[in-house]
């Protein structure tokens, strides 16, 4: 009878342990089945205009001496956005125009030269011919005809030369009239205008600060579109793909503040960059970047960080 005890115990212990290991295999299997259907990856990202943020760099250097827009406005293509002091380049476009109205009047004076010498000349010519009939008839002497005949050559060369200091002259104005040109685009400079239309994310120069060639004097966002530059961990990186639908929150919210698409994914994995508060920050990972197109932008702050959900 004891013996038959055991025998039970032994068997219900057997089936207990057996049922207590099917139990942990498929708990086994149900996480690895959650973990084999990823229904959505989180990346973070940060809100920014299609054409990226531009630093404006001045072609010139000197002193602001106007600044036509500020923070947040927006501008056209081509608007003035900041002015440079610009005396010393207007007294020399002075300058130059002044050499060019002399100039102009020189050729003006050589001009009325060359009309004095043919009319002279031609004179002379008639002079010679009746010269010439009358050293023929005898009543002139051939010392007077060949006299009349040097004069005709002396006006023909004059004549000559007076056309070619016209030429001169001409060439010359030229070469003045491309200094003020020079002069007038080294002016244009110390305008700095908007490349395109867009707004102003900030002016970074007062009146009256100095401004070094090259420089950035502004952050610009050009006209258009904002995107989302986003990054995700490269264990999920290939489950993106192009069209995949994105809700998009605020930093630690849950509130969807816009809908998105991935329009564009990076061929490669690099390191984190976005937001990265060291240099060295998670330098053992690696993510694939990604574009998203916004499908309603309104609100949207520039910059701002957010968190990206996408659809898989």
């Amino acid at each position: 009878m004891k013996r038959i005890s055991v025998i039970i115990l032994s068997a219900v212990l057997l089936s207990a342990c057996g049922g207590e290991e099917n139990k942990t295999t498929g708990q086994a299997e149900a996480v690895d089945n959650s973990a084999m259907t990823v229904k959505e990856v989180v990346g973070i990202g940060k809100i920014e205009p299609e054409s990226k943020i531009v630093n404006l760099a001045s072609t010139s250097g000197g002193i602001v001496s106007h600044i036509f827009k500020m923070d947040g406005d927006s501008v056209t293509a081509g608007e003035k956005l900041v002015q440079l002091e610009d005396e010393t380049e207007r007294l020399k476009i002075t300058e130059i125009n002044s050499q060019i109205n002399t100039q102009r009047s020189q050729i003006t004076l050589e001009k009325n030269n060359i009309k004095e010498a043919e009319w002279k000349l031609a004179n002379k010519k008639k002079l010679l011919i009746t010269t010439k009939n009358l050293v023929n008839k005898g009543a002139e002497t051939q010392q007077v005809y060949d006299d009349l005949e040097t004069e005709v050559k002396t006006l023909e060369v004059a004549l000559e030369k007076s056309k070619l200091n016209i030429r001169l002259a001409e060439n010359k104005l030229a070469e003045i009239i491309q200094q003020v040109q020079t002069a007038e685009a080294e002016a244009g400079k110390k305008i700095l205008r908007a490349p395109t239309a867009g707004r102003i994310l900030n002016m970074q120069v007062t009146q009256g600060s100095a401004l070094t060639q090259f420089a950035t004097y502004a952050e610009f966002a050009p006209a258009g579109a904002l995107i989302i530059r986003a990054e995700v961990d490269e264990l999920f990186s290939q489950k993106l793909k192009i069209g995949q639908q994105v809700e998009i929150h605020h930093a630690g919210s849950q509130e969807v503040i816009a809908q998105g698409e991935i329009k564009m994914l990076s061929p490669y994995l690099k390191k984190k960059a976005l937001f990265s508060e060291k240099a060295n920050d998670q330098e053992d990972r690696r993510v694939r970047e990604i574009r998203i197109s916004i499908k309603d932008n309104a609100g949207l702050v520039i910059n701002s960080k957010v968190e990206c959900v996408i659809k898989i």
